[in-house]
C-alpha cells in the first residue's frame, strides 16, 4: 500500500471581508437607531440637551457591542423566531425528535 501525503489546503482570507461596516466604530444599524433615537427624544422633549444624552449614551453602548460581538443584536433578534426546546420550567419531559 501506498501512503497518501496530505496536502494542507490553503485559503486566503481577507480581512475587509469579515469587518462589520461602522460608522464612527459603532454598527451601521445601531448607529441608525441611535441617531433616530436622539432625533425622536429631542422632538418629543423639545430639549437639545436630551437628544445628545440620548445619542451619546446610545454611542456608548453600541461602541461595546460591536467591540464585543457585532452578530450579538442580530442573534438576539433572530432568536425569537425559534421555538424553545428546553423550558426549566415545565415539569415534563420534552418530545425531541432527532433526524
Amino acid at each position: 500500500m501506498q501512503t497518501q501525503q496530505r496536502v494542507r489546503r490553503r485559503n486566503r482570507v481577507y480581512k475587509s471581508l469579515h469587518k462589520p461596516l461602522t460608522y464612527l466604530g459603532v454598527e451601521r444599524t445601531i448607529f441608525y437607531f441611535v441617531c433616530v433615537g436622539a432625533v425622536g427624544v429631542f422632538n418629543l422633549f423639545e430639549s437639545l440637551l436630551a437628544g445628545a444624552v440620548v445619542f451619546v449614551g446610545g454611542y456608548a453602548f453600541g461602541r461595546w457591542i460591536t467591540n464585543t460581538d457585532p452578530e450579538m443584536l442580530k442573534i438576539v433578534g433572530q432568536s425569537e423566531r425559534f421555538k424553545l426546546r428546553y423550558d426549566a420550567g415545565k415539569q415534563e419531559i420534552p418530545a425531541v425528535e432527532v433526524r
